[in-house]
């Protein structure tokens, strides 16, 4: 059972059958030609007002430009920053080293009617000068750790400050896999597409790039489905120690 004090957080993810989400050296084996499944299978999730995306993901929704940050001019706490807005809606997005430039901060999805107000996760070494560029552009953003991300703390943060019940994690495999090393993946729902990238460099759901002890976690599958194109809808529930 998900921590009351924490959200719910659904890993929502498209694969091959050999569970890889990208080919590697920016192949992309996520063709369009199963987006529309992915985002049908996404609409038939439980209720969720937010999202959270890796950097390498986050490039997407952000500024084709890449201009270096402003210079200093003011001092800069490294506390948590929640920027006025009205959305009700939230994408989390990661970028711990302050690379991301942005248009505006709000996203929008094309299966979401309402806009997302953006959030940034950082940490405490994250350049000042890029916090100072997220105020200015009236962007939130949440310090979560010292030099890496502290997951529950984050989580707590979320479910705190932007009040999230449910939350869905489409990230990159390192991002999945450091939220999954947390014990923090309550359900899997993985789009899987009759392909197999069959290469060692691609990435896979879950990655972890640090030597660490085996820890596996065990999942009970609570639904299967047969979609179009060859596809299946898989879904578990983290069970019950």
């Amino acid at each position: 059972m998900t921590n009351p004090e924490l959200p719910h957080i659904i890993c929502h993810m498209m694969s091959t059958i050999d569970g890889k989400i990208s080919g590697g050296d920016g192949v992309d084996i996520m063709s369009d030609e199963f987006f529309g499944l992915y985002t049908e299978t996404e609409d038939m999730l439980p209720p969720h007002t937010a999202w959270m995306c890796g950097r390498v993901t986050m490039q997407m929704f952000a500024s084709s430009q890449t201009l270096p940050l402003p210079v200093l001019s003011r001092q800069i706490e490294v506390t948590d920053h929640i920027a006025q807005h009205e959305e009700k809606l939230y994408m989390f997005g990661i970028d711990t080293k302050g690379k991301l430039r942005w248009d505006k901060n709000s996203i929008k999805l094309s299966n979401v009617n309402n806009p997302l107000h953006l959030v940034i996760v950082v940490t405490k070494s994250t350049p000042k000068e890029y916090l100072q560029y997220l105020q200015d552009k009236n962007i939130s953003y949440l310090v979560a750790g010292d030099e890496s991300i502290d997951f529950p703390r984050l989580f707590s943060s979320i479910k705190e400050k932007m009040e999230v019940e449910t939350l869905l994690l489409e990230g990159g495999g390192l991002l999945n896999g450091s939220v999954m090393a947390a014990d923090m993946v309550d359900e899997i729902s993985l789009l899987m597409t009759p392909k197999v990238a069959n290469r060692g460099i691609a990435q896979s759901l879950f990655e972890r790039k640090i030597e660490e002890p085996l820890d596996v976690t065990n999942y009970e599958l609570i639904d299967v489905k047969k979609m179009a194109k060859g596809c299946v809808w898989l879904q578990y529930m983290k069970a019950l120690q």
